[in-house]
């Protein structure tokens, strides 16, 4: 059994350490985080130590891996501290606050020889996995478009920390989407062209961006249209968080949904033939699974910290857009 130790408790962290458990390779060692109720609740449910300090967690409890699941202004410093004890780190998203903190974590990772994931989970998904496997085995030809979409009706604008985002649809969700449109992609991004807005609600002083239009241009050359509403009214447009995308190429188009995959090819519809259904297959190894494969033979994770730092590049530039107006180049790493 793999020990970690958890940092940061609610919110996603509950959700994170809870599947970490559920896995079925890995002890929680113990928790650490300053709510005084994250803290007992994860006790209660591991039987486990907590701590409010993460220098007295690392010095007092061994432990082979950390998860760092804090607010993200915690994430660079606490895993590189991690990491410099000896520790492998599993971080939540997004990596970093600033592209340079990422690329510090990333580069403590190689220094020292520890693995460094990022919990971009989405890609793990069935149907986004299964997605990627069908592109890779030409069913569509050399992929040319993308459009990904992200419609909910949710307060999160309202309340919380997130609310108090400069760019809260692009900080706290896009870094998710972008990841996943180089995935499907199989590409990078050269640039991108963004928008942001609040919602405009009479009665109502929304403090919080709540919709981001955006334009990646890709290698390939594959163009990407993402777009994404939190106060979306139409439930029949409702994507929920697990979103919903659709791959063109040169033999045909893929819709992807949480419940199947929709193939036509240009070929099949010329005969009049309806689009080919395919339940989604879940890879063999789930987010947590391939973290500890990771830590047993040293090779990076499929959202390894290299790996992750161009989709962040990607979410920077499409921040520096927005406050710009302009197109922005992305500076990816090589």
């Amino acid at each position: 059994m793999i020990r970690l130790l958890c940092v940061g408790l609610g919110g996603m962290g509950r959700h994170d350490w809870s599947s970490a458990a559920a896995s079925g390779e890995f002890e929680l060692v113990a928790g650490v985080d300053v709510d005084a109720e994250s803290r007992e609740f994860f006790e209660e449910k591991t039987g486990a130590p907590t701590f409010d300090d993460f220098e007295t967690a690392l010095a007092t409890v061994p432990a082979d891996a950390a998860l760092i699941a804090t607010p993200d202004h915690f994430h660079a410093p606490f895993s590189i501290r991690a990491m410099e004890k000896g520790l492998d780190v599993i971080c939540e998203k997004p990596m970093a606050e600033t592209l340079d903190d990422a690329k510090r974590m990333h580069d403590t990772a190689e220094r020292l020889g520890r693995m460094l994931m990022v919990h971009q989970q989405l890609r793990w998904t069935p149907y986004f996995h299964h997605a990627r496997q069908l592109i890779e085995q030409d069913a569509i030809g050399t992929p040319q478009s993308i459009e990904f979409d992200l419609f909910i009706f949710a307060d999160t604008c309202f309340r919380g920390y997130r609310s108090k985002l400069p760019q809260l649809m692009l900080q706290d969700l896009a870094i998710h989407h972008f990841d996943l449109v180089r995935y499907l992609a199989g590409n990078e991004c050269r640039g991108v062209y963004a928008r942001s807005w609040k919602s405009n609600e009479e009665q109502k002083q929304v403090p919080a961006t709540t919709n981001v239009y955006a334009i990646l241009d890709l290698d390939g050359p594959v163009t990407a249209c993402y777009r994404s509403k939190m106060r979306c009214l139409m439930k029949d447009e409702h994507t929920g968080y697990n979103c919903r995308a659709q791959v063109t190429g040169s033999k045909g188009t893929l819709r992807i949904g949480p419940e199947r995959l929709e193939l036509q090819t240009f070929e099949a519809f010329a005969a009049k033939e309806e689009p080919t259904l395919i339940t989604p297959v879940a890879p063999a190894r789930s987010v947590w699974q391939s973290f500890g494969d990771a830590m047993n033979t040293r090779t990076p994770t499929l959202t390894s910290s290299g790996e992750n730092l161009n989709s962040l590049a990607v979410l920077f530039a499409a921040i520096e857009s927005v406050e710009t107006g302009k197109r922005v180049a992305v500076n990816g790493i090589g």
